[in-house]
């Protein structure tokens, strides 16, 4: 019984650092990153109050799908359409911050009613995923809320 635990506790520590790796990956350009997969991914989680909750993913040719769970305006699975080029517009805003190069988790462990963001971007052969909850710099929030932004002017038509 001894034995096993041994080994069960060297696997676990073998196996462990891997889960926490770099988000921050290049990716071939012929990698499954084509054009059908999503270039941003925005993801807003529960908190105590009414926030709303929702995964909202950004695809070339501007198009937007939501997948409410609460608090939305929509209740299913929608799609919309931002303006020609906008999907471009925040790419090369998250470009201009250094997204590739900002931390993978903003936090403060004493905060205990505040929603996370999660914030994915894929371009240009990279991806990255960044955890939000506090003390996130200036200019990451500004992306944040101008991709916010698009998912609360867009006009929702539900995917049957």
């Amino acid at each position: 019984m001894t034995k096993s635990i041994k080994f069960l506790t060297k696997a676990i520590l073998i196996v462990l650092p891997l889960f926490f790796s770099n988000c921050n990956k290049k990716i071939p350009h012929n990698s499954s990153m084509g054009k059908n997969n999503p270039r941003i991914i925005l993801e807003k989680t529960r908190c105590y109050g009414k926030c709303p909750i929702y995964i909202a993913k950004f695809y070339l040719k501007d198009k937007i799908e939501i997948y409410p769970k609460a608090n939305f305006k929509v209740k299913e699975k929608s799609l919309a359409l931002m303006k020609k080029g906008r999907l471009k517009e925040l790419l090369n805003e998250a470009n201009e911050i250094g997204f590739w190069n900002l931390k993978n988790e903003y936090d403060n462990k004493k905060l205990q009613d505040a929603p996370e963001t999660f914030i994915t971007i894929s371009n240009r052969g990279q991806l990255k995923k960044i955890r939000i909850r506090a003390q996130a710099p200036k200019k990451l929030q500004k992306l944040v809320q101008s991709i916010e932004k698009e998912v609360t002017i867009a006009e929702w038509t539900i995917i049957k």
